[in-house]
């Protein structure tokens, strides 16, 4: 219950706090000196037995330590306690204002709400509650009882006020305890729920700041895929135009037939993609599927690479994303068969594998590696191809082949519900 092993810290109070504390505990003195006044005036009291100078400066001494309640706790809590003491020995009938009781129940919950050494704030209660017990005991014990009748109770007068007196201060102490407890709980919370706050807030930035890495990723792969693909094939029909523009005009002609063909859809394809990226809804323009595969490898065939397509299994429905993630995949893999390979022929395979949980798409040539780029630089399309793959949690198999050429594989998860 205590959580002695509790390591947090309260802040210390603000400005405000100790302004509003010292306010507070200037007001008490006020009204602890004025109910002294108003029991010097009545008759049971009369001058405090000679001692009303004393009387007087015992009620200051009762609640000024107030004035710093939250800025030291625990000592505010002793010197109360102290004064309290004294009141009782010296000028008893202080003890019954009204002001100093508030004051000393002040002095204990302000400890138990505010004391930041917790292990010192338990020492220091005990060594008070202990006092404050043995000082009651001490006082029914030497103190004269009145000489009254018995009353009709179940027990008699001195037993009946003995456990009043123990009842009342049990209650006072441990009620001002355990109100102070509850205090100290509740702003432990609130600092808790504080952090989490920030810790959410602090998630939620990280969360924006990745989306917008991955988004960027994102358009740089189908920048890389649909620019590389069309570009690389413009480049290979430009070349074998200017070898055969003078010995062969029609083949000239058919290759810039192929080159402005292939322009076209890269304009076309960027359109899409731009109107994706400008529409809110993200429904800019139809993106390429899976039904784009036979399309695709006809169309390399007539940039000089003969492609055969082909289909394995039966054909079942797949979410737009990941059929498009699987054409930018054979996309990208035949540009690189155009670039890097010396094939002139090369295999599209589509698998529908597991009774509708994956699909495949595989990419195989003959081919040998050209060599190598003056400049040393290397793609960022199969990287990419690495990435599509890692976003949907599927597997790829990218590398030369044992019996020479060259594989892309790559198998990608459905979730049918997304497909349906």
């Amino acid at each position: 219950m205590l959580a002695l092993d509790d390591d947090w810290l309260r802040p210390p109070p603000t400005r405000d706090q100790q302004r509003t504390d010292a306010l507070v505990g200037t007001g008490l003195v006020v009204l602890s000196l004025l109910m002294v006044e108003l029991l010097r005036s009545t008759p049971a009291v009369e001058d405090f037995g000679g001692r009303t100078a004393e009387a007087f400066g015992w009620g200051v001494a009762a609640v000024l330590p107030l004035v710093v309640r939250r800025r030291f706790p625990i000592t505010v809590m002793l010197l109360c306690s102290l004064a309290f003491y004294g009141v009782g020995e010296r000028v008893t009938p202080v003890n019954a204002s009204v002001v100093v009781q508030i004051g000393y129940f002040m002095s204990i919950y302000s400890a138990w709400a505010w004391a930041r050494n917790r292990r010192a704030l338990y020492v220091a209660s005990a060594a008070v509650i202990v006092g404050m017990f043995a000082w009651l005991v001490h006082i029914i014990v030497t103190s004269p009882f009145p000489d009254v009748p018995d009353a009709s109770g179940i027990t008699s007068p001195a037993v009946a006020l003995t456990l009043i007196t123990f009842g009342v201060n049990i209650v006072y102490f441990f009620g001002a305890m355990a109100w102070g407890l509850a205090a100290h709980r509740s702003a432990h919370q609130r600092e808790l729920l504080a952090q989490q706050a920030d810790e959410l807030r602090a998630e939620r930035d990280l969360s924006a700041q990745r989306a917008v890495v991955d988004e960027r990723l994102r358009i740089a792969r189908d920048l890389h895929d649909v620019v590389a693909h069309h570009v690389t094939g413009i480049g290979v029909q430009a070349a074998a135009a200017r070898h055969v523009l003078d010995r062969d005009p029609a083949a000239s002609r058919e290759a810039l037939a192929a080159i402005e063909s292939s322009s076209r859809s890269a304009v076309r394809e960027m359109h899409q993609m731009v109107g994706l990226l400008r529409d809110a809804d993200g429904d800019g323009g139809a993106q390429p599927s899976l039904t784009g595969l036979r399309d695709l490898a006809g169309a390399a065939s007539d940039d000089g690479l003969a492609v055969d397509y082909r289909v394995v299994g039966d054909a079942f429905p797949v979410p737009p994303v990941v059929g498009t993630s699987a054409y930018r995949t054979v996309q990208e893999a035949l540009t690189n068969v155009r670039r890097h390979s010396t094939a002139r022929r090369a295999e599209v395979v589509l698998r529908y594998l597991g009774g509708g949980d994956a699909v495949e798409v595989e990419v195989l040539d003959q081919g040998t590696p050209r060599p190598a780029a003056r400049d040393g630089r290397t793609g960022y399309g199969l990287t990419g191809v690495r990435e599509r793959v890692g976003l949907h949690g599927g597997e790829c198999e990218i590398g030369p082949r044992p019996d020479g050429g060259f594989r892309v594989r790559v198998r990608l998860p459905v979730e049918q519900e997304a497909a349906s």
